[in-house]
């Protein structure tokens, strides 16, 4: 099903590998994952990006290329899906610099608490030329959204009531 966050992706392919079919908390089949991905894989998958503006991956894509080399007994399979998504990440920035001319990048959300994840992205986004931005004091997850809603109640409050 459509989505638009790639936690989900994360949990389909976690599912797939057996990693794990249900989660005790957030993030929990991310983390396992994330940790039978043999860091010295650097091979991805062959899945682009669909459209112009908007563009989508096709998740199902990834995830039928996954079930195919697990099926062929392929190793490194968690591996090569960390890496197709940094990728994808750094495709998806460079065909939004092209358009905007952009050249800042800021990873955000749950998913970039993923260190390989993280990693891969951010070396291809920086080999690429882009200026990448990451959270160092405010997790990239619900707890920073949480804290950014925060601080925008809180400066609503301050300025009186809205002119709405």
């Amino acid at each position: 099903p459509p989505t638009s966050s790639v936690g989900r992706l994360f949990d389909a392919v976690a599912a797939v590998l057996g990693v794990r079919d249900r989660v005790g908390y957030e993030g929990d089949a991310v983390v396992e994952l994330e940790q039978r991905a043999d860091p010295g894989e650097r091979g991805a998958y062959p899945v682009r990006l669909d459209g112009g503006s908007p563009f989508t991956v096709r998740g199902a894509d990834l995830v039928a290329a996954v079930v195919a080399d697990l099926d062929s007994g392929v190793p490194a399979v968690a591996a090569r899906f960390h890496n197709t998504v940094a990728r994808l990440v750094v495709a998806g920035a460079v065909r939004l610099r092209e358009t905007t001319g952009l050249t800042t990048v800021a990873l955000s959300g749950g998913v970039f608490q993923n260190v390989l994840l993280l990693d891969r992205t951010v070396t291809g986004l920086e080999a690429e030329g882009f200026a990448v931005l990451v959270h160092r004091r405010v997790p990239p997850n619900d707890g920073g959204i949480s804290l950014g809603q925060a601080a925008v109640a809180t400066a609503r409050a301050l300025s009186g009531p809205s002119p709405d």
